[in-house]
């Protein structure tokens, strides 16, 4: 039997990030202040708006990954899949683990 090999895209993954701004935030018309608002009351308030407000900023501006806690409160917000948020991310840091060992 023939070994399949994928192959690699050449392409990098859009950051979940801008996923989130462009796909959703700005089609749904929320602004970051608004949804780091939604994102305070998904954690029970467990989180300040300013530290739920910078974290966003930071993922929407591709300066951090997504993780597995804000997919889940994403998830929350915007009755989406954490796996789904989860797997962009994924797929984008074994691109970048790639580029790096390539």
């Amino acid at each position: 039997m023939e070994k399949y090999t994928k192959k690699r895209p050449t392409r990098k993954p859009t950051h979940p990030g801008e996923i989130l701004k462009n796909l959703w935030l700005d089609e749904l018309g929320y602004s970051q202040s608004h949804f780091a608002d939604l994102l305070v009351a998904a954690s029970s308030g467990l989180s300040k708006k300013s530290t739920m407000q910078t974290k966003l900023n930071e993922v929407v501006s591709g300066k951090r990954a997504i993780s597995a806690e804000f997919a889940v409160l994403i998830s929350k917000v915007l009755k989406s899949s954490p796996k789904m948020w989860m797997n962009l991310q994924v797929q984008l840091d074994i691109w970048e683990a790639e580029e790096k060992v390539a």
